[in-house]
Parts: C-alpha cells; structure tokens; sequence
C-alpha cells in the first residue's frame, strides 16, 4: 500500500492499495461513518428513451459515508457502500445509497473524525507488508493436489487437481497416468507464477508424490524447482496445508509469515486452554482482566472483533504498556474463524492471573 497523503489534522488519508491483502487491510481501517471519496460509475438513462433502456455508464469522482464494506476477493474488489454526499450534482443525487468499487492500484480518499492508534497501525503495516514474499503451497498426494497461495490475510485456495491413477501392479499404466497428473499439477502451478511474483513454493503431503513430482518439475522446469521446497505432512489437501501453516513451516523459509504465524499463536491458545494451564485468556472480561494485572504477553484479537468493539484502543494501549505483543487475526482462514468461535479476543499469559 503507498500512502500518498496523510494529514491528521483533517483527519484525511490518500491512498493507493497495490494488492489483494491492501484491500484487505482496508475492510478493517474503514469504518460506519467514515468519509470515503474516489472514482466511481453511475449508470445515466435517458428519460425520453423506452423503459427498457439500461442507460451510459459514465465515470464521476464521488464521497459516500461508509455504511458497509465487503472484501470480495474473488473479483479483486473492496466494496464501499453508503449514501452520497459529495459529487457531480448534474449526475448525482446526494442522499442516495451508492456503492464504490476499488480494485488495486486506484487511490481513495479516507476521511475520519480522529484516527484510532490501531487505525494508523494498521496503515504502516499494510505499507511494510507490499514487499512481504509470497508463498505458493502444492500438498499432494496420489491423484490429488490442493493448490494454495499465501496472502497477508489467509490462505487463497486457488485450485484442486484431481486423476485416476492406475494401480502399481501394471508398472506402465500406473507410470503414464501419474505423468500426466504431475504435468496438470505442474500446469496448474505454472499459470499462477505468470499471474503473481511467487518467491517460494512448498511441495508437501504424505507418501511420495511430493518427491516425485519435484523430479518432473526439476526436469521439465529447473527454474521454479529452484524456489521448491519439500515437507512432509500427515494428510492431503487442505488438512495438509493448515497443517504446514500450524507447524511455521513457512516462516523457517521466508523469516516471518503473517498467516503462518497467526495460526500458530491461536493453536498456541487453544493448547494453553485444553491444558487448563491459566496460562491463556479468552473473552473480552477474562482479557480485561489479565490486562489489569499486566500478565498479558501476546494479545490476538480478530479482525472483525476489531470492527466491532469500541473499547479497541483502550486494550491495545494497555497491551502495549506492558510490552505485550499485539497480533491482528485474520478471519479469512481457519485461525481467524477459530478465535471468533471464543469470542473474538485472547491473550497468552506471562503468569496466572488469580
């Protein structure tokens, strides 16, 4: 994300999201409320034409005030929808429910009444985040593959191969068809290096089509099996991909991973609390609590908790004096949904709290 104008005063930030994790730093920075101004589309009819005409669709540079904002990562799209209260007044009637679509690389224009710290922290991390690595995961296993991009805010299941591949017992059958799995697993991978800058690319799963599919990659394509690396898992597809994320795999390979690490940490949780240790926290009045006592070490809190909680600031201010470490989750995996399921927050303990 770059921002291009900041001024605080005003309470005015200009930006221009670059990739899918900056939109969806965004859903979580833009709240109820909030002044969002950018370019945008509204559809003009002419009144002297037949009903049935659907009108030009013609560009305007519109302010809503934000009601509601969806991340929809399946078309690249942030969507910003609220009422009009600045635009063209030829083309636009204010009061009336608009929706902004923002897609990489278009600048906006947020504006609040008083930026929250966490707001603006969200702001400088989503900056340093741009030049984060980019992780593509292959678990595979006989005739089946599960391919997953890791973002800043979850994992993107991209695609599933499937293939019947013939027993062992005819050498030449079982030979040929695993071939041809390996090369549409090998095509697959090859259409998203064209379409993302992929730094690394872990190869896992059970058994030994992880091996045997790195030979023909190695083969056929020396240049990607030199961004491969092999691990093994106890299970295939998704299983086996949440279970590199939980074991920090990918932080071993690129230093540190967002995702990779969040899924630790909230398994850390729920190992803490299934071992009755007091040394854990969950729900908000448990968190207070052990805020208080400046026991906290690690405080989670998801993304949509952070939407929906006034008192954020208040708890990331005292987390911090106590030199706690403040972890945003994102519930666009399964770490994320987790930490909803126990109400949104928790935290890691220094000691017990009475």
């Amino acid at each position: 994300m770059r921002i291009i104008y900041c001024n605080l005063k005003e309470g005015k930030v200009k930006i221009k999201p670059e990739n899918l994790d900056d939109l969806w730093y965004l859903k979580s920075i833009i709240r109820e409320g909030d002044l969002v101004s950018g370019k945008s589309y509204r559809r003009i009819k002419d009144e002297e034409k037949l009903r049935s005409d659907k009108g030009v669709r013609v560009p305007v540079y519109l302010t809503i005030r934000a009601e509601n904002v969806e991340f929809a990562k399946y078309i690249s799209r942030l969507r910003i929808t609220g009422k009009i209260v600045e635009g063209p007044e030829d083309l636009v009637s204010f009061g009336s429910y608009h929706t902004i679509e923002v897609q990489p690389n278009e600048v906006l224009t947020i504006s609040k009444d008083s930026w929250n710290n966490w707001e603006l922290d969200r702001l400088k991390e989503a900056e340093q985040a741009t030049a984060a690595p980019i992780v593509l995961i292959v678990c595979i296993e006989e005739g089946e593959a599960e391919i997953a991009l890791l973002r800043g805010y979850g994992v993107d299941f991209l695609a599933r191969v499937t293939s019947n591949v013939s027993g062992k017992l005819d050498i030449d059958a079982h030979e040929a068809t695993a071939s041809q799995f390996y090369s549409e697993v090998t095509k697959k991978i090859l259409e998203v290096i064209k379409k993302e800058k992929i730094d690394s690319i872990i190869i896992c799963g059970p058994g030994f089509s992880k091996d045997n599919i790195l030979g023909f990659i190695k083969e056929k394509y020396p240049e990607v099996a030199n961004k491969c690396t092999i691990e093994s898992t106890g299970s295939g597809g998704r299983v086996g991909v949440q279970e590199i994320l939980k074991r920090g795999v990918v932080e071993k390979i690129v230093k540190e991973n967002r995702v990779s690490k969040e899924a630790r940490e909230v398994e850390r949780i729920f190992t803490e609390i299934g071992r009755d240790s007091g040394l854990a926290a969950y729900g908000i009045n448990e968190v207070k609590k052990a805020l208080d006592y400046g026991a906290v070490a690690k405080l989670l809190m998801s993304d949509l908790f952070l939407r929906r909680c006034n008192e954020t600031d208040e708890l990331i201010e005292k987390a911090k004096k106590a030199r706690g470490e403040i972890i945003i989750v994102s519930t666009e995996h399964d770490a994320g949904n987790m930490l909803e399921g126990i109400g949104g927050i928790a935290a890691l303990l220094r000691f017990k709290v009475g």
